[in-house]
């Protein structure tokens, strides 16, 4: 009984690594070559595995990229999470306005996996890819959605943040809007800085600013 529970285990190792070792090569050829270039082959060649392996584990492309913003979205609320903490004794002002200020941070040091989410957004612009993975990727954009509201809703508690929408709806217009145009941003890099004579990162704290102070106006 040992013996085979020891196999069962080591099956069950052998399985993570390997699914670990395609999505993250799935994902470096992503940011690298864009998902509609990258093909299956691409990444089975690139984990030196057939390309009937990968359908082990994923059934297709879309599954993929589905992971992989999955765990993107996990990481940025793991980032919000902890910026929480560190400024939950700030007014709920203060805290929104330190929780938004990491976009800046993500645009600067992340830039590729905001255009990747720019391809993602436009694949699947009317329907989601049909798969089981969805309820994990909608579960961790929730959690952005949550912890920001909860910060914008002390701030309506303490008055610092005027809204006439309730805090959840609030929360979720400003994500909409700063993820929006970061991905525009993110896009445009170039042609803007070269049409407006500024740099993305200085417009982008601009922007913020602008939307955050909007938050105390009667």
């Amino acid at each position: 009984m040992a013996s085979r529970d020891r196999v069962e285990r080591e099956k069950a190792e052998h399985r993570k690594r390997r699914e670990e070792l395609i999505l993250n090569t799935a994902e470096k050829l992503f940011l690298e070559k864009g998902f509609i270039a990258t093909t299956i082959g691409d990444i089975a060649a690139g984990c030196e595995l057939t390309n009937g392996a990968i359908y082990l584990y994923y059934k297709n492309k879309n599954e993929l990229i589905l992971k992989v913003m999955t765990g993107i979205s996990l990481s940025f609320g793991d980032l919000l999470n902890e910026k929480a903490e560190e400024t939950k004794s700030l007014s709920g002002f203060k805290q929104v306005e330190k929780l938004l200020g990491i976009y800046n941070r993500s645009y600067s040091e992340f830039r590729s996996y905001h255009l990747l989410d720019a391809q993602f957004n436009l694949m699947f612009c009317e329907a989601y890819p049909d798969t089981p993975l969805l309820a994990e990727y909608f579960q961790a954009n929730q959690r952005v959605l949550e912890i920001l509201s909860e910060a914008v809703g002390k701030g309506m508690g303490d008055g610092s943040i005027k809204s006439r929408l309730s805090a959840r709806r609030t929360a979720g217009l400003l994500l909409n809007t700063v993820n929006s145009y970061v991905e525009k941003i993110s896009i445009r890099k170039k042609l803007m800085e070269e049409e407006q004579g500024i740099r993305m990162e200085e417009e982008l704290r601009s922007f913020i600013d602008l939307l955050i102070s909007a938050l105390t106006a009667e």
